[in-house]
Order: structure tokens, then sequence, then C-alpha cells
């Protein structure tokens, strides 16, 4: 049987993060400026997460971004690409 997520290709946790933002703003139709002002993340935080420039988000960012979307941070992470196979981890 093929794995679904075998088309999930590795990514960093920032990318996973960027990721899970669109697909939530994509979700509630909200824009970028959106995000930033109901997570209460500045903009060049964010940008940072969506340009590579940010490792790994703290999880300050992942709690803040998880309220914004009205969702626990459990929530936020139930997505096919953080599961272990799909992220990059070193």
């Amino acid at each position: 049987m093929k794995n679904i997520n075998s088309k999930i290709k590795s990514v960093s946790m920032a990318e996973a993060v960027g990721k899970r933002i669109i697909e939530l703003m994509n979700e509630k139709q909200w824009s970028f400026y959106k995000v930033s002002k109901e997570s209460c993340i500045p903009k060049s935080t964010l940008q940072n997460l969506f340009n590579n420039h940010t490792k790994s988000p703290t999880l300050t960012v992942i709690f803040r971004l998880a309220d914004a979307f009205g969702m626990t941070y459990l929530e936020f992470l139930d997505s096919p690409i953080f599961r272990d196979e799909n992220l990059e981890i070193y």
C-alpha cells in the first residue's frame, strides 16, 4: 500500500510551520497581515519563517500562531507535515 505522505519532501521545522500557516490562512481566507495582527507576531518574524531565515521557531511563536487560529498548539501541530519522516531534524 502506497504511503499518502510519501509525496511530502523532507522540510525544516521552519518550513513546516510556514506551510502550516499557509494551509490555515487559506482555510480562514486570512492575509499575511491578519496573521501578524491576530498572533501579535511581527511581520518580520513571519517573513523570516517563510524565507527560511529561521531554523527553528520558538514555542512562543507556535503558541501564538495556534491561539490566533483558534486552536491549541497540539491542533496546530496535527498535520502530516509535522510527522517525523517529513521533518529534517538535525
